[in-house]
């Protein structure tokens, strides 16, 4: 079997973070959008398609063109085409995928549903796949109805257990960390900080997110902003503190609770999206949604009692190494081989 994944990677995930490194894991054909194709002719051919079926744009026409060519050449073959991010570069190929009879199209959806039914209400384009994967339990049965499709898997996203690891040497008492900016929870983050830091002497918090989210946070004596982290800085960090205190609006899988877990961090995060299943079986804590006094009470006696913190940390590395991409990528593959007999 031909195995090609349509390779997509978010700016702000960390170099070892993020669900292309699927593909690092995988016998594999990554398809970048490396072609001769000029610009001007990869916009013009974007121009006409809604971004309601998704995303698409003269990027999503190179990988469709370095796609078409490497078919060509393995045309008598069978082959899996992956779309790492279904909710975009998706269009010709699923579109027309008779004239492709030996290949299947398979696509990975991370955003919520309450996200994905706001930026894609056009769904028929995406009707096309054989399969899609969803990263949270939460996706499952929104992409069964919208997709019209049968073969929707949960499939957990994946964490580097080898390079995120625990380091207990290194751990500072009474130090928090916040990691990241999409849906997090801000107004929770902020009520809560100097709240948290009257009750604990000599707090101390690492908060990492782009310069450009920078803003949203609360300045704070306790506070200490990280921007353009390297990998080694982030594992770092990770290291360095107690707990990672992770409130959410919404979710699916989240990389900065995925490498929480693997760095052996305790967890104060929120019930909501498709959270429980990845702290399912740890000691980690889950509060409802804007409970931010007991986030507050619950930061607060963690902190004070570093055998609960020990615990928990034990059960979150336990927890990654069930997570880790190894495992990950064999339940894709039986994924693809059990569609591929129907």
């Amino acid at each position: 079997m031909n195995l090609i994944h349509i390779h997509h990677r978010s700016q702000n995930h960390a170099g070892k973070s993020g669900y292309s490194r699927l593909t690092d894991y995988m016998p594999v054909t990554s398809i970048y959008g490396n072609t001769r194709l000029p610009y001007y002719v990869a916009k013009l051919v974007s121009k006409p398609h809604s971004n309601k079926r998704g995303l698409y744009n003269a990027g999503s026409v190179w990988k469709e063109a370095e796609l078409l060519d490497h078919l060509r050449r393995s045309r008598k073959e069978s082959s899996v085409v992956h779309y790492l991010n279904a909710e975009r570069d998706v269009r010709y190929f699923v579109k027309f995928r008779k004239f492709f009879p030996v290949t299947k199209f398979y696509g990975t959806f991370h955003k919520p549903p309450e996200v994905l039914y706001q930026t894609i209400t056009d769904f028929k384009i995406l009707q096309n796949l054989h399969g899609a994967i969803a990263v949270g339990e939460n996706q499952v049965e929104f992409l069964k109805e919208k997709l019209r499709l049968q073969n929707i898997a949960f499939i957990p996203h994946g964490v580097d257990t080898g390079f995120f690891t625990p380091d207990p040497v290194k751990k500072e008492s009474n130090t928090i960390i916040f990691v990241g900016n999409h849906l997090r929870d801000f107004d929770a983050f902020n009520f809560c900080i100097p709240r948290i830091a009257e009750k604990v002497k000599g707090l101390k918090v690492h908060v990492v997110l782009p310069k450009d989210h920078q803003n949203r946070i609360t300045p704070h004596k306790s506070i200490s902003i990280h921007s353009n982290v390297g990998d080694q800085e982030l594992k770092q960090l990770y290291n360095l503190s107690s707990l990672l205190f992770l409130p959410l609006k919404n979710v699916t899988a989240c990389n900065s609770l995925l490498e929480g877990l693997a760095c052996g961090l305790p967890i104060v995060s929120t019930d909501v999206g498709g959270n429980r299943s990845y702290m399912e079986g740890t000691k980690n804590v889950l509060l409802p949604k804007g409970e931010n006094i007991a986030y507050i009470d619950a930061i607060v006696h963690l902190l004070s009692t570093p055998e609960t913190l020990l615990e928990m940390a034990i059960s979150s590395r336990e927890k990654a190494l069930r997570l880790s991409w190894e495992k990950i990528a064999q339940k894709v593959t039986a994924f693809y081989e059990d569609l591929s007999k129907g």
